[in-house]
């Protein structure tokens, strides 16, 4: 987990406020467990789909500075979700779990693969939200530019069935 973490702050970092989509695969020497993602970057808000082994997850960076080590554990204890709608197809609902992402609230869940063909296949964008206690928080929409190249690494690399 650290390690895609790192890789999305630094694209975070070192990107234009609407990039494209890129792929970042790492390989292990010791087992099948590999990372692979594909992320995305708008304004200070990052996306992200990405696979350990047969884990398919997506994480969502935001800007938010606010979460203490307590307020992580009363947020989480609400089942907060995630929703990822792509282009104009119905929304995506996953539950989430909050963390410290290098000071900043980022969220992060387990997601069924055929999101990651849904987000490969985008015309336009795909958005995503927090929901906490019923209210959304953190809206953003993120550009589909690049999605279907980076995201078919992804799937091709995470042994994800078409």
């Amino acid at each position: 987990m650290k390690l895609s973490m790192a890789v999305l702050a630094v694209v975070l970092a070192t990107t234009p406020a609407s990039a494209q989509w890129l792929y970042q695969g790492n390989e292990s020497a010791f087992d099948d467990d590999g990372l692979h993602l594909a992320v995305t970057v708008s304004g200070r808000y990052g996306f992200g789909l990405r696979c350990r082994g047969k884990t398919t997850e997506a994480i969502y960076m935001t800007p938010d500075t606010s979460f203490d080590a307590d307020s992580y554990k009363l947020a989480n204890i609400s089942k907060p979700l995630m929703m990822i709608r792509v282009d104009d197809s119905p929304v995506i609902e996953i539950e989430v779990e909050l963390i410290d992402m290098d000071g900043k609230a980022a969220a992060l869940g387990e997601v069924d693969p055929a999101v990651f063909a849904a987000a490969r296949d985008a015309k336009k964008r795909v958005a995503v939200a927090l929901k906490l206690l019923g209210t959304n928080y953190h809206e953003q929409s993120f550009s589909a530019r690049g999605s279907g190249n980076a995201l078919k690494k992804a799937i091709a690399a995470c042994g994800l069935a078409e």
